[in-house]
């Protein structure tokens, strides 16, 4: 019986239509779902993923709701076959399979080893968006959250500069947990990366995301939401010096009472402290040490600290031509000039100021900060624009779509007359229709 249902797929996985493959598979469904797992093994060993993708996938799919999977190296091998030398087509086809392989495919890799899985990951990316880079799938959060935990910040990057702001979830199976660990997750690279400003804005999508209220009227947040909460609040200190205010058409003021609320005293106390002296701060935020480490903020608490040094030093390049070390130690109330001096190099390192250091003199001269090339400049706005003319017509495309909904207009309808508390959706808004809307909700202010 076995090697009848091989031989049937491999012959008719040979023909250009793959309608009778597909209805073949479709009958045999149920008998695939009731298979034990070294059965299905076997299956597997008999087909080739790159010829014979789509009975492959089938097939996985069966292994992959195995509530007791037994061999979890052998399920991760074979997933891993399947996203490199699977047919891009097939795959594409059978996108929601694929992705409910992959969200196996990434816990087993999670807890034996992520970085084996990431390779495996950006191949079945590749494939399934190669005609849409712009997709944002089930595929993406699991992958840079393997990029992570293996400290391939780079390797993420790629994937991460490219916008998102397509989402089909009817047809991906995306749900708003997909889409809120991304962007977190998003948002931790790019702090780990110094680069705040994108960090600030993919954690401005995790928290200006639309929420339902519960029976009680008050906003139901996700736990991810929390966090990004905290990490906007502190890269905004690193990077602004005070929190920077969320765009006030897409924030629903409630969620953001609540992320307070949840997130605890200690970030509150943090930011008031941020404007006083340098040695209250350090006293407070050694007071919660424990909160920060256990939140894994730590690294952006200390440099928190140091930010308040750093825009001290910044406002005297502003101000001054020349000082001495012991003139900065003064003003930025440092400890001595073995630190300023050391302060100061790491910042011109980094880009934070212009400046020269004359080491037998013990003197820094502040420059002008170099001008950014006028051609260069230009490049970069024409691709800002491009960007967000292409930004424009999608969300045009998008909200003809959910306008034109008839389940959409149906539920606006039935709203109508009614105190809606969460800001011009539905009270009955389902998931879907959440992510459908989040693409306007999210990108009013750009």
């Amino acid at each position: 019986a076995t090697m009848d249902l091989v031989n049937k797929i491999i012959g008719l996985s040979g023909k250009d239509d793959t309608k009778d493959l597909m209805r073949y598979l479709g009958s045999q469904e149920q008998r695939l779902m009731k298979a034990k797992e070294q059965d299905l093994h076997q299956l597997l060993a008999h087909i080739s993923p790159a010829q014979h993708t789509l009975g492959y996938i089938r097939i996985m799919h069966a292994l992959a709701r195995e509530s007791n999977m037994k061999d979890l190296n052998v399920f991760t091998n074979l997933a891993a076959s399947l996203f490199t030398e699977g047919n891009p087509n097939a795959l594409k086809d059978e996108k929601r399979n694929v992705y409910k392989i992959a969200r196996e495919y990434t816990k087993i890799s999670v807890m034996t080893n992520p970085k084996s899985g990431i390779l495996p990951l950006h191949s079945a990316i590749q494939k399934i968006c190669r005609s849409t880079p712009n997709l944002l799938t089930p595929l993406h959060s699991g992958y840079l959250l393997l990029c992570i935990l293996s400290k391939c910040y780079d390797t993420a990057l790629a994937h991460i500069e490219v916008p998102k702001y397509e989402i089909e979830p009817r047809k991906t199976g995306m749900t708003m947990k997909d889409y809120l660990t991304y962007h977190y997750y998003a948002g931790k690279i790019y702090c780990v990366m110094k680069e705040y400003e994108e960090a600030l804005e993919q954690f401005q999508a995790v928290l200006t995301a639309p929420t339902e209220a519960g029976l009680s009227a008050v906003p139901c947040i996700s736990a991810v939401q929390v966090e990004a909460y905290k990490k906007h609040l502190l890269v905004s200190l690193i990077r602004h010096g005070k929190v920077v205010t969320l765009p006030k058409q897409v924030t629903n003021l409630s969620v953001m009472h609540r992320c307070k609320d949840v997130a605890g005293a200690a970030y509150e106390n943090l930011k008031s402290c941020f404007k006083k002296s340098i040695e209250e701060l350090k006293k407070k935020v050694d007071g919660e040490k424990e909160t920060f480490v256990k939140d894994e903020n730590w690294g952006l608490v200390k440099q928190v600290v140091a930010a308040v040094t750093k825009q001290s030093i910044q406002k005297l390049n502003e101000t001054y031509a020349t000082l001495s070390f012991a003139d900065i130690v003064k003003l930025s109330n440092l400890k001595d000039e073995k630190e300023a001096e050391s302060r100061i190099a790491d910042m011109i390192e980094d880009g934070e100021i212009s400046a020269v250091i004359s080491i037998k003199d013990s003197m820094v001269t502040f420059l002008e900060p170099a001008k950014e090339d006028e051609m260069e400049l230009a490049m970069k706005l024409k691709a800002k624009i491009q960007e967000a003319f292409l930004l424009s017509n999608k969300l045009r495309e998008v909200d003809y779509k959910l306008q034109t909904n008839p389940l959409y207009v149906k539920k606006n309808m039935s709203s109508r007359g009614k105190d809606s508390f969460d800001q011009g959706y539905p009270a009955a808004m389902s998931e879907e229709d959440q992510l459908q809307r989040v693409l306007e909700k999210s990108k009013v202010d750009q």
